[in-house]
């Protein structure tokens, strides 16, 4: 697995063990989600997606700009994030060998201080108490496939996203990843989904709403 663009374009790093409970993002979906969210505006102010490294850092103090990548794995989308000017991001994933493989991608990076990393089960949001409110500009959300089709387990997805506004800064985006096929259900708090299929998995996009 590799990082398409940003400061870190083309560096590996290393994918999960195993494809048991969800495929890793290819790298056609990557791009096609990473160039989505620059046309909306949802990615920190960058040139074009893949211009070379040397163009990519625009000098000064950058803007703070929260990720949430949450059922991470071993980083892909958000170790993406911050090779294209993500100031933060912080990951949620509970298996071990997954977050050991996650703090080497870090390292190996050299990417540890602009890094979270929160072990924890994602569908219980205790964890959501280390964010402040309305700070974060960009979440993943890609949960195993399993878990979103499953009815319950949809339902219980669908609270963590209502949890997840509290923590949203206005205008915040959402990247839900599934098997296509799967739908998630419309949450308060949030515009959407807007539903895009590659092959054998869709990409469905809110926006958060305003907070009352």
């Amino acid at each position: 697995m590799r990082i398409i663009s940003g400061t870190h374009r083309g560096r590996r790093y290393l994918p999960p063990k195993d494809e048991k409970t969800t495929r890793p993002i290819t790298d056609r979906v990557k791009q096609s989600l990473f160039d989505r969210l620059w046309s909306q505006g949802a990615l920190p102010d960058q040139p074009e997606p893949n211009a070379p490294p040397d163009e990519q850092d625009p000098g000064g103090t950058p803007e703070p700009f929260e990720v949430l990548d949450i059922f991470s794995g071993t980083g892909s989308l958000g170790l993406e994030a911050l090779s294209r000017g993500a100031t933060r991001c912080t990951f949620v994933d509970m298996d071990r060998d997954i977050i050991g493989r996650l703090e080497q991608n870090l390292a190996d990076l050299g990417l540890k201080d602009p890094a979270r990393v929160v072990k924890a089960s994602a569908l219980n949001p205790v964890w959501l108490a280390q964010l402040k409110p309305e700070s974060t500009h960009l979440i993943f959300l890609d949960p195993p496939y399993a878990l979103a089709e499953d009815e319950q387990g949809g339902q219980d997805l669908a609270r963590l996203m209502s949890e997840l506004h509290r923590v949203a800064a206005p205008d915040c985006f959402l990247s839900y990843r599934t098997a296509t096929g799967t739908t998630p259900q419309p949450v308060d708090g949030w515009e959407g989904p807007t539903s895009h299929a590659y092959g054998s998995m869709t990409l469905h996009f809110f926006t958060a709403q305003a907070h009352s």
